[in-house]
């Protein structure tokens, strides 16, 4: 299986630039990653903060577990596409939670 690749949120409006990106692993890892720049940073973490970058990792049992709460059968990437997609990809953190899938995360602010 070879690495694979959706984009599942990128916009730009008044409050900045919003981007959220997916990637599956040849191993069945799934990569989310997603980077805020603009005032919507601002207005949510004070002023001088313009920039938030963050990744979720799910390790392939993980990544499984997702498949299945979303019924995706082989195609995962698509079946996120499907329901995590523009304003919806907020919601795709309180459904990892809600099924108590686990992710690594890592963050950062700045520029």
């Amino acid at each position: 299986m070879a690495t694979h690749s959706i984009t599942l949120r990128h916009t730009h409006d008044n409050l900045g630039t919003r981007h959220l990106h997916a990637t599956l692993s040849a191993d069945g890892t799934l990569t989310i990653e997603g980077q805020d720049v603009g005032d919507g940073v601002e207005q949510v973490f004070g002023p001088g903060n313009r920039e938030y970058e963050w990744a979720w990792t799910l390790r392939p049992q993980a990544a499984a577990q997702l498949a299945a709460a979303l019924s995706s059968g082989d195609d995962l990437l698509s079946a996120l596409a499907a329901r995590f997609s523009n304003e919806a990809a907020a919601d795709l953190h309180s459904f990892l939670d809600e099924h108590s899938i686990q992710y690594d995360a890592w963050s950062r602010m700045g520029d």
